[in-house]
């Protein structure tokens, strides 16, 4: 699962061993990863063959990889979809989508074990890109935009929403999903259930702070690359932040804080909470 902190440490190593070098071979396994900017299979591997990757950005969850000729390719990865660094000849994994190897050696391999992947890649022109994944202007990027904690209070206050759902609302905050906006709640001791628009001014700095906190010591750690269907089971072995969370994943658990049983709250269309009763409010 990749979220904000795990994409970030991508888009960095991403910029230090892919930029500068140029696209070999593309073969895509599964035609509807690219149907959302192109036609056709063949059409998408012509607008990424032979291109040289410029340059290596992130907005919320998604990668952007600058091409020559004023075009980008874009990956947005989301659910249990992974993007792996490979070496040239390393063979493609049953649930892998994509393979693209470069002409100076090393591939990059997009996954997602899920039946319906929940990835989209395409080559867009540059000056289109955000338009092109749908960034409206609207949500704040933690790592990129210096927002203060009175314009944050604002955007929850807007929200009018639970905090998990306004969290995880692209509109409000963007790349932030289920691992960390639990996460962030925990540190900053409020329940997933509060409306984001009846906090004092007290639990909003609370919040902010916690939200960089928790994402910088994700990033630290090199995020925590989670199946969202099974919590338990860690997906890529260079995340090491999921031996460190404190309350996703761990319901029965007891809380590191109140030393009582961490619970899970079902709050409909797939989306879950998992919080300690006992310090958050």
């Amino acid at each position: 699962m990749l979220e904000l902190p795990e994409v970030e440490v991508l888009r960095k190593d991403l910029e230090k061993e892919v930029v500068g070098k140029r696209v070999k071979d593309v073969i895509v396994e599964t035609t509807s990863i690219v149907r959302p900017f192109h036609h056709t299979r063949p059409h998408f591997i012509k607008s990424l063959e032979g291109k040289k990757i410029e340059g290596a950005r992130r907005r919320g969850r998604t990668i952007f990889l600058d091409l020559d000729e004023e075009m980008t390719w874009v990956i947005d990865a989301r659910g249990s979809a992974s993007l792996h660094r490979q070496t040239a000849n390393e063979d493609p994994g049953p649930d892998t989508h994509l393979v693209v190897t470069f002409t100076i050696g090393g591939a990059i391999h997009l996954s997602d074990h899920d039946t319906e992947p929940d990835v989209s890649t395409g080559v867009v022109p540059t000056e289109e890109s955000m338009e092109a994944v749908g960034f409206t202007g609207r949500g704040f990027d933690p790592l990129e935009d210096n927002v203060t904690w009175m314009e944050f209070q604002q955007l929850l206050a807007d929200a009018d929403k639970p905090l998990k759902l306004a969290f995880m609302d692209p509109n409000v905050i963007s790349g932030i999903g289920p691992v960390y906006s639990d996460e962030i709640l925990y540190e900053a001791g409020l329940r997933y259930d509060r409306e984001s628009d009846s906090l004092t001014s007290q639990e909003v700095r609370r919040l902010f702070r916690a939200m960089h906190e928790v994402i910088a010591a994700a990033m630290k750690f090199r995020g925590s690359s989670l199946d969202e269907t099974d919590p338990d089971d860690a997906i890529d072995d260079d995340g090491e932040a999921v031996e460190h969370l404190k309350v996703y994943g761990r319901d029965g658990l007891p809380s590191l804080r109140s030393r009582k049983p961490i619970e899970k709250a079902d709050l409909g269309n797939g989306v879950v909470a998992y919080y300690d009763p006992q310090s958050q409010y």
